[in-house]
């Protein structure tokens, strides 16, 4: 008896002895948790999945705002749950019930209504007579900090990359145009854009040109503005020289503020105003627009401010290259033109020293002859060979005149006026009248032709040149005709007009060669070679071009454009 009251004793002892040493266990973990960042957690779930009992310990009501007791309570979990993770939850809750443990990753919502990042563990409690989840265990830690902190690096890493692709857009080597429009392309990647303005500004004409302007990708090509007489928002960033953002053009308090000019209205409520600056100085202005109330944060305001400084660059950029490449195509261009007049300075040296010298030997021979039939007393040789040495002598003085007359094309002017192709061809014929009549050439002219602004006698000279050249090569047709008419308009929106006969024709290889100077196909035919060179040059000189179409044996058609009346110009106003 006495043996198993002692027995009994010592097992009170001994169970005293472990309680002390369980609850100084449990109060040695419960110290340790309390200074964890992280919380541990067990739980255990009814056949119905419901939570049964739990025991949390740890940063549990630190990282979520709730007591254990009100997790235990009520539906907590859900509410907790950031709408945006409940799919990623159902997931992590189906490889439990498979028995398999998860890592996640996820937001929860304080009980404050904050949101924070956490992650963890979390391992099955497996029920292996039910074969069902009857638990899980497991720990959670705050990850909010280190989460923004690589958020944000993602974001400057995207920022970069936009920046990287922005700076490939910009510089494509393309036209301004087409830079622009790539550039807008990578910029809605990652910006609402529903408009999308770039324009410049010229104070001197006070004429703002658009570059680019976007409105729900359509693009349009919209005619320069005057901003002092139509300033608006885009006038208002320009004088302040500072970026404009309103969230809501619609608010009254902003119209009452702000003269908002609508250029084009699609229903833009966010309006965002960037100056372009150049040296210091506004150039320009960016804006970027979209349908949604207080569309920018201030993160992206800063970016695209960064942007239009290389919108700035490129656009300084494609302005120093066009302007070079107008130089060099104007510098070819005078190379050419140096070429042709060295070509045809070689071509004048050469025909007026054989041409000049022809005439003086003609005239020195046959002065010889002269003062022998005088000696002779033969006067009737005297009179033929005078005639010969008159007639050297004209030939002489028409080149003098040709080449006088050609060197004056662009130097010397008359009066530009609008007048009738019409009253200008009959002038022409009149001139050539005598070479018509002795060719028996019938020539037809159209009617109602249009009214051209030109230099009127040099343009007689070309048409009189033209009908003339036609009937002296008009060969032995026995029906030979000259056609004079319009054909209609050119490029330039110049008048094109035509002079066609049925003659001689020309093979298509002098189609050229026939407008250069002193050329003539005919060495023995007369004429100086000087007549189409002149019509070229006369031509040209009023901003208009001469080719022939023809054929040996099948006639010519010499067409040439000439610029029309200035009050009927299809030119639009600027």
């Amino acid at each position: 008896m006495w043996k198993k009251f002692s027995s009994f004793i010592n097992s009170i002892i001994l169970r005293d002895k472990r309680l002390k040493e369980l609850e100084a266990n449990v109060e040695r973990y419960r110290l340790i948790t309390s200074v964890m960042s992280d919380y541990v957690f067990i739980i255990y779930f009814d056949e119905n999945g419901k939570i049964r009992d739990a025991w949390i310990e740890g940063a549990f009501e630190e990282i979520t705002g709730y007591t254990r007791e009100e997790f235990v309570r009520g539906n907590t979990w859900e509410l907790m749950l950031h709408p945006d993770d409940v799919e990623r939850d159902a997931e992590d809750n189906r490889q439990l019930a498979q028995n398999k443990k998860v890592f996640t990753e996820l937001r929860i919502i304080r009980k404050d209504g904050n949101v924070r990042w956490v992650n963890g563990y979390a391992y099955p409690i497996w029920d292996e007579v039910h074969n069902r989840l009857a638990g899980i265990y497991g720990s959670t830690r705050d990850v909010t900090e280190q989460k923004h902190a690589e958020l944000i690096s993602i974001k400057s890493s995207n920022e970069l990359m936009l920046l990287y692709k922005i700076s490939l857009a910009l510089s494509s080597g393309e036209n301004l145009y087409q830079e622009l429009r790539a550039f807008v392309t990578e910029l809605k990647k990652v910006i609402i854009i529903d408009a999308f303005h770039i324009g410049f500004y010229d104070e001197e004409k006070d004429l703002f040109h658009y570059s680019l302007f976007l409105n729900d990708d359509e693009d349009l090509r919209l005619a320069p503005r005057s901003l002092k007489n139509n300033p608006g928002l885009t006038w208002e960033v320009i004088s302040t020289n500072k970026t404009l953002y309103l969230p809501d053009i619609n608010d009254p308090q902003t119209r009452k503020e702000h003269q908002i000019v609508i250029v084009r209205d699609v229903g833009m409520r966010s309006y965002l105003g960037i100056p372009l600056l150049s040296r210091d100085k506004v150039v320009g202005v960016m804006s970027v627009q979209a349908k949604q109330v207080d569309a920018y944060t201030e993160e992206q305001i800063r970016l695209l401010e960064t942007i239009a400084v290389q919108v700035v660059i490129t656009s300084e950029k494609s302005r120093l290259l066009e302007q070079l490449q107008k130089e060099l195509i104007e510098r070819q261009r005078l190379i050419h033109e140096m070429e042709v007049k060295n070509a045809e300075l070689e071509r004048f040296s050469y025909t007026v020293s054989h041409d000049l010298r022809s005439p003086l030997v003609t005239i020195r021979g046959f002065l010889g002859f002269m003062e022998k039939s005088v000696l002779g007393g033969d006067i009737a040789s005297f009179q033929r060979d005078l005639q010969r040495v008159k007639k050297a002598t004209d030939r002489m003085n028409q080149l003098l005149k040709d080449l006088l007359e050609l060197s004056r094309i662009g130097r010397v002017l008359n009066e530009m006026k609008e007048v009738s192709f019409e009253s200008l061809v009959r002038v022409a014929l009149e001139n050539v009248q005598g070479r018509i009549h002795e060719k028996n050439v019938s020539v037809q002219v159209q009617e109602n032709m249009p009214i051209v602004f030109v230099d009127q006698p040099r343009m007689i000279e070309v048409l009189q040149n033209l009908i003339d050249n036609a009937a002296k090569y008009i060969g032995d047709q026995k029906s030979p005709e000259i056609e004079i008419g319009y054909e209609g308009k050119a490029e330039n929106s110049y008048h094109l007009f035509f002079v066609k006969d049925n003659g001689m024709g020309i093979a298509s290889e002098h189609h050229e060669r026939i407008f250069g100077l002193f050329n003539k196909l005919d060495i023995d035919s007369e004429g100086t070679g000087v007549g189409l060179a002149l019509v070229k040059r006369i031509v040209e000189f009023h901003g208009g071009r001469i080719w022939v179409k023809s054929e040996a044996g099948f006639g010519s058609t010499f067409y040439f454009s000439l610029p029309p009346a200035e009050s009927t110009s299809d030119e639009p106003e600027s």
